[in-house]
Formats: structure tokens, C-alpha cells, sequence
């Protein structure tokens, strides 16, 4: 991965992180807020013509490293 792709996703999990600490904050439901990032997760791959295997495979993966890696926080 390339440093300017390194730098996105670090200035992304900082946008993200401010998200979801406001969701959390204003008491949305974890189910509609993550509902809410997972369409525009997949609506932004969708719009770089992404195919759908691909993402889907992207999806699994994100999946399976939730259930093996244990959360840093508590939500």
C-alpha cells in the first residue's frame, strides 16, 4: 500500500472515529448507524466499479477478522 493511500486511511479513521462518537453520543441505534456505514462503504466501491465478488469478498473478510480479533472499546 502506497504512502498516500496510508495517509487516507488514516485521515478516514479519524473522520470515522468522530462519527461514530457522535452516533454513540446522540444515542442512534448500533444497528441503524452500522447499517448506515456499511451502504456507504459499498455505494462508494460500487461507484469506483468495484465488482460485486470483489466487495462481497471484502465484506467476509471484514467478517471473519471481527470474530477472531477482540474489539479495542467497548461501544
Amino acid at each position: 500500500m502506497s504512502g498516500d493511500m496510508d495517509a487516507d486511511f488514516d485521515k478516514a479513521d479519524v473522520i470515522l472515529s468522530a462519527a461514530l462518537e457522535q452516533f454513540q453520543g446522540q444515542g442512534v441505534n448500533q444497528y441503524v448507524w452500522g447499517m448506515a456505514l456499511v451502504e456507504v462503504g459499498v455505494l462508494a466501491l460500487v461507484k469506483l466499479d468495484e465488482d460485486d465478488e470483489s466487495i462481497l469478498e471484502s465484506v467476509r473478510q471484514f467478517i471473519e477478522k471481527s470474530r477472531t480479533t477482540p474489539p479495542t472499546q467497548q461501544s
